[in-house]
C-alpha cells in the first residue's frame, strides 16, 4: 500500500496556488482538503458580476508560456478559452504610445530631436556597469530619457518606493527584448511585433478569468474544499506542523501541509513563534494593496486596448483595463466596463476613502483619457484587495530566503504560490508549481 493512501494533505488557501495544488492532488488520487477563509475560491483571481457586466479582480490573462500548463487550462475550459490579440498602450503627456515601444510610433509622437536625445542617452548608458537595482537596470537598458518617461515613474507609482530601492526582479520578463537596440532592429527589418512579450497575445476565458479557478474548483470537488475556514494558527511541534486552528476554534491534526498563505502572515500565526530575528524581518516586509475603481458605462467601447498604463503622477491610477477587449461577453451590447487600478499601502489615506471620494479622485483623470459625461455611468463601485502582490525591495532575496529556509525545517510542510514564496509570478507559473509540489509530496511519501 502506498504511504499516501491514508495521508491527508491540508492545503492552506483557496486562491490559484492552492487550487492548482488541489488540481494535481486530485489527479494523483491523493486524500486532500483545501481551507479557504473567503466565501468563494479564487483569492485575487476572480470575476465579479454587476448586473450583466463582468470584470476581473485585476488585469489577469493566461499566457502560453508553459506548454503543460496550457494543455491543462485548455482541458478545463475547452471552447470557453479564447485566443486574444489586443494591443496595450501607455498614456503619457496626453498621447497614446504603443506598448511594447515601437520606433516608428516614438518618432511620430516625440519627433526626431527627442529620438536623437534618446539614442545619445543610450550610448552613454553603456557606462553603467553595476546593475544592483531596478533603476540602474532600466537606465542601462533604455537610457535616461526613455526610462524616466515610460518606466521609472510608472514603477515608482506601482510599487510605492523610489526605483533605486527596488530589486531588478520586479521586471520579470517585461524588459526582455524591449531595449532600444531591439526596437531599432525590429523597425529596420520590419518585425515590429514582439511575440515573446507578455502583452498583446494571450488566452482569456469567455466569461472572465474567474472561470479558471471556478473550473478548478469543480474538478477538485466541493467535498474537498472548506470555504469560510480561515487559518488562525499554525501549531508546530518536534520539527513538524502538528495541527492548524481554523476560525479561532476548530482544531485539525495535520499529516502533510501545503501552505499558500502570505509569508508574513504565516510567520505571525506560527505557534510557538519563530525567533525574534525572523519576526524583525517580517516587520519590514511590505505587500502592496490594490483598489479597483469600476465604471460600467454606456457606449460600445472605451478603447481598443487590453490595458492602458499611466506613468504620470497626475493620474492617481496606474492601469486601466477594459474586459470587453478580452472577451465580448464581459459587457452587454452597446455598453462596456472599465477598471482602474490604484496601488497603495494599507496605511495610506486613499485606502480608507469611500466609493464617493474615490469616484471624485479618479473620474476627472478618466475623462482626460476620453470625453465622458456623468450620465454615461451605469454603475460605479470599488473593490479593495489586500496583499495584492509583494514589494520586491533591494536585498529582499536574502531576507525571504531566511524565512523560507525556516519553514523548510518542518518535514511535512511545503510552500507554493506568489504570497508564500514572495515571488512575482503568473498564472501559468502556478500550474507548474502546483504540479511540482504535489510530485514532491508523492516522492517524499
Amino acid at each position: 500500500m502506498n504511504a499516501m493512501d491514508n495521508t491527508k494533505v491540508h492545503i492552506l488557501g483557496g486562491g490559484p496556488a492552492g487550487l492548482t495544488a488541489g488540481y494535481y492532488a486530485k489527479k494523483q488520487h491523493l486524500n486532500f482538503i483545501i481551507y479557504e477563509a473567503g466565501a468563494m475560491v479564487g483569492g485575487n483571481c476572480r470575476t465579479i458580476k454587476l448586473d450583466n457586466f463582468r470584470f476581473d479582480t485585476g488585469a489577469h490573462r493566461f499566457h502560453d508560456k508553459d506548454p503543460a500548463a496550457t494543455v491543462e487550462v485548455k482541458r478545463l475550459l475547452g471552447d470557453d478559452l479564447l485566443s486574444v490579440d489586443a494591443p496595450s498602450e501607455i498614456f503619457f503627456d496626453d498621447k497614446f504610445y504603443r506598448f511594447p515601444l515601437e520606433l516608428t510610433d516614438l518618432i511620430d509622437k516625440l519627433g526626431y530631436s527627442s529620438l536623437l536625445k534618446i539614442a545619445w542617452d543610450k550610448l552613454h548608458s553603456s557606462g553603467i556597469r553595476k546593475i544592483d537595482n531596478f533603476e540602474t537596470l532600466a537606465l542601462r537598458r533604455y537610457g535616461k530619457t526613455l526610462a524616466e518617461q515610460f518606466l521609472l515613474n510608472y514603477s515608482k507609482k506601482l510599487w510605492g518606493l523610489p526605483t533605486h530601492d527596488l530589486s531588478t526582479a520586479i521586471s520579470g520578463n517585461r524588459l526582455k527584448g524591449l531595449d532600444l537596440w531591439s526596437f531599432l532592429r525590429s523597425t529596420l527589418f520590419g518585425t515590429s511585433k514582439n511575440p515573446g512579450h507578455l502583452d498583446g497575445t494571450f488566452f482569456y476565458p469567455k466569461y472572465g478569468i474567474g472561470m479558471i479557478p471556478e473550473n478548478l474548483y469543480e474538478f477538485i470537488g466541493k467535498e474537498n474544499v472548506k470555504l469560510q475556514h480561515g487559518v488562525s494558527r499554525i501549531i508546530q511541534k518536534n520539527g513538524r506542523i502538528d495541527r492548524i486552528i481554523l476560525n479561532g476554534a476548530i482544531e485539525i491534526q495535520t499529516d502533510v501541509v501545503i501552505n499558500t498563505l502570505p509569508l508574513t502572515l504565516s510567520l505571525r500565526i506560527l505557534d510557538p513563534p519563530p525567533p525574534s530575528a525572523l519576526i524583525s524581518i517580517v516587520d519590514n516586509i511590505k505587500y502592496r494593496h490594490l483598489i479597483l475603481c469600476v465604471y460600467c458605462l454606456k457606449g460600445g467601447t472605451f478603447s481598443q486596448n487590453a490595458s492602458l498604463y499611466f506613468p504620470s503622477e497626475e493620474f492617481p491610477f496606474t492601469r486601466l483595463y477594459e474586459p470587453k477587449n478580452r472577451s465580448p461577453y464581459m459587457a452587454p451590447e452597446n455598453k462596456t466596463v472599465v477598471v482602474l487600478e490604484i496601488p497603495c499601502f494599507k496605511d495610506e489615506e486613499i485606502w480608507q476613502k469611500s466609493d464617493r471620494d474615490l469616484n471624485r479622485t479618479v473620474w476627472e483623470g478618466l475623462c482626460r483619457v476620453k470625453s465622458l459625461k456623468e450620465d454615461d455611468i451605469v454603475h460605479f463601485q470599488t473593490f479593495k484587495l489586500p496583499f495584492a502582490y509583494p514589494v520586491l525591495e533591494v536585498g529582499y532575496e536574502e531576507n525571504v530566503k531566511r524565512l523560507v529556509d525556516y519553514f523548510k525545517r518542518f518535514e511535512n510542510l511545503y510552500l507554493t504560490g506568489r504570497s508564500s514564496l514572495f515571488r512575482y509570478v503568473h498564472l501559468h507559473d502556478l500550474f507548474k508549481a502546483g504540479k511540482e509540489v504535489v510530485e514532491q509530496i508523492v516522492d517524499d511519501y
